[in-house]
């Protein structure tokens, strides 16, 4: 029997095909070097969430690329909109993918662009995990780019911790996770850093939440700030705002989702839903 997953539509270089339709040359320069971007939304009844914040991103990144050719928004959202239909997926999840084709000897490099969209539940109930920490900055944090070997070699003592990321810091300043931007919360203040980190769109929308009524700053976190605060949480796409309850073999607060975090989950939750319906 054939999956949801074998049956799903891309859209592949133009075109909408089933996912098993398409091939990507052995020889593919991206793939060789690491040469490309991608970027990442959901969709909630079946329309994108914070869709423009997500294009604007993906456009930034693929300036840093200088192919033959843009990808242009309103490609994209055509795309989108093809394969919402095709799939009726209502809750999902779309991966834009952009690579470079062609010979490090060409003059100009050529994109192979495509979208990969699948069903993603939205979780009723708040999730938590844990962190580990590497010494590490990301290169070219602000684009969002295919290197996650970092992240990818610790992938064992990950799992021993049973981490759902890995925490960078460098000189004792706290930067981001390997794929969610970090929040830690005091006394009530919730901070959060601005250097080093990729601006995560679901970060921007917590801002916003934040000012309705709650303390925070942006500003720089020491990794002792995380181990003492009181709550710790972490922010992407697919978490949203996922509470942590341990960071290496230091417990976080009283080693339980906290109350601030909680309450953020909900308001933000009903932020999404409003923009949503």
């Amino acid at each position: 029997m054939e999956s949801i997953r074998d049956m799903a539509f891309c859209y592949f270089n133009g075109q909408i095909l089933e996912e098993p339709e398409t091939s990507i040359s052995i020889h593919n320069l991206g793939l060789h070097r690491g040469f490309g971007i991608f970027d990442f939304f959901r969709a909630r009844n079946g329309k994108p969430t914070f869709f423009e914040d997500y294009l604007d991103r993906f456009d930034r990144s693929q300036e840093a690329l200088h192919l033959s050719r843009r990808i242009e928004k309103q490609e994209i959202k055509e795309a989108v909109s093809s394969l919402i239909l095709k799939n009726g997926f209502e809750n999902a999840s779309f991966k834009l993918i952009l690579l470079a084709q062609g010979s490090e000897t060409d003059d100009s490099l050529d994109p192979l662009f495509y979208i990969i969209n699948s069903p993603h539940p939205v979780s009723p109930t708040i999730q938590s995990s844990n962190l580990i920490t590497h010494e590490y900055v990301r290169e070219t944090p602000r684009i969002k780019h295919l290197n996650y070997f970092p992240s990818i070699q610790l992938h064992e003592r990950k799992m021993t911790a049973k981490a759902v990321d890995v925490l960078y810091y460098k000189k004792g300043i706290v930067s981001e996770a390997s794929r969610s931007n970090v929040f830690v919360i005091k006394d009530g203040l919730v901070k959060t850093p601005e250097r080093n980190i990729l601006h995560g769109i679901t970060r921007k929308h917590i801002l916003k939440v934040l000012e309705g009524g709650f303390d925070y700053e942006i500003a720089d976190v020491t990794l002792d700030e995380v181990y003492a605060a009181d709550e710790v949480f972490i922010s992407s796409t697919i978490k949203e705002i996922m509470p942590i309850l341990k960071v290496d073999d230091r417990t976080i607060g009283t080693g339980n989702i906290g109350p601030i975090s909680t309450q953020l989950w909900q308001e933000f939750r009903a932020y999404i839903d409003q923009l949503s319906n």
